[in-house]
């Protein structure tokens, strides 16, 4: 296999890294502090850290995933972050941008400054935090550029049944599925194995309407058993899963405090065969998110 390429990673600059709960208290992002609050799953890696991590891994290129933010203010902020990261290291990231639907035409014109400075698509958006629904003005002309050119839109699903956390908001699975089939054009990742779609596509009347719809792995190892790997694939298709660690989220809390890559990329090698683990781990990252 040449390099992975992890497709869903979040990545912060030093001053929110210094002072999360300060930098996000200032902005109102009440919701994502609630996440990442001191003992909890999040970790934390400069620029430094999270390429060493990625050589150390083999990754070669990690998608780097925006935010629900509840401000475009925010978004337009971290969209920012992206376009510097991609200017510094062109080769080693791809990068989505964030957006919050509710603000009108300033979403619209803050996706297209994005798109302008590199992004390669929308997300990770998560509607029932953000406030906004499918039949927003913004959000359909986003998704209207994103179809005509091809661009993924990544949305954050959260389990249907699962443990309870912190800042636990359901995502109804039936509104990505009404999405899928009212815009099949549209090129959809649900992230987190899809809070357990690819369950559903046994009912072959789902797996019609969801065929424009692909599921990254965040977070695999807090959701699920290892299982869910040549599961997810069956169900699913190996053309279908995408490799995503939710770096540096501690996907192994009770192993190691450390962001690291390496637990997930361990379970794919020991629970999918080579050809299949090389689609999920590159193949199909190519094919939704370019090269």
């Amino acid at each position: 296999m040449t390099g992975i390429i992890d497709s869903h990673v979040h990545r912060y600059p030093g001053e929110v890294i210094r002072d999360p709960l300060g930098w996000a208290s200032a902005r109102g992002e009440c919701h994502w502090a609630e996440l990442v609050a001191p003992g909890g799953v999040q970790g934390w890696a400069d620029r430094a850290k999270m390429l060493a991590d990625m050589d150390a891994a083999g990754v070669e290129k990690a998608v780097i995933v925006g935010w629900y933010w509840e401000h475009q203010s925010t978004c337009d902020e971290a969209n920012t972050w992206h376009a510097q990261w991609l200017r510094e290291d062109p080769d080693r990231f791809i990068a989505l941008a964030s957006i919050q639907p509710r603000d009108g035409k300033c979403t619209v014109d803050g996706f297209k400054r994005a798109l302008e400075s590199g992004c390669a698509g929308v997300g990770e958006l998560h509607p029932w935090v953000q406030g906004w629904g499918f039949d927003s003005p913004a959000w359909n002309e986003i998704a209207d550029i994103c179809e005509a050119r091809g661009l993924p839109v990544c949305f954050h699903a959260t389990e249907v049944v699962g443990h309870d956390h912190k800042g636990n908001v359901a995502t109804p699975l039936a509104e990505y599925a009404a999405l899928a089939k009212r815009r099949p054009k549209l090129k959809i990742v649900l992230a987190h194995w899809g809070g357990g779609l690819p369950f559903f596509l046994l009912n072959r009347r789902i797996k019609k309407a969801l065929a424009n719809v692909y599921y990254d792995t965040a977070a695999s190892p807090l959701l699920y058993d290892a299982r869910v790997w040549k599961l997810g694939v069956e169900l699913a298709g190996a053309d279908r899963i995408l490799f995503g660690t939710d770096y540096p989220l501690l996907d192994h809390p009770s192993k190691t405090r450390v962001p690291s890559f390496a637990g997930m990329i361990a379970e794919v090698r020991e629970n999918l065969p080579q050809d299949t683990a090389e689609n999920v781990m590159r193949a199909n990252a190519v094919r939704v998110y370019g090269s």
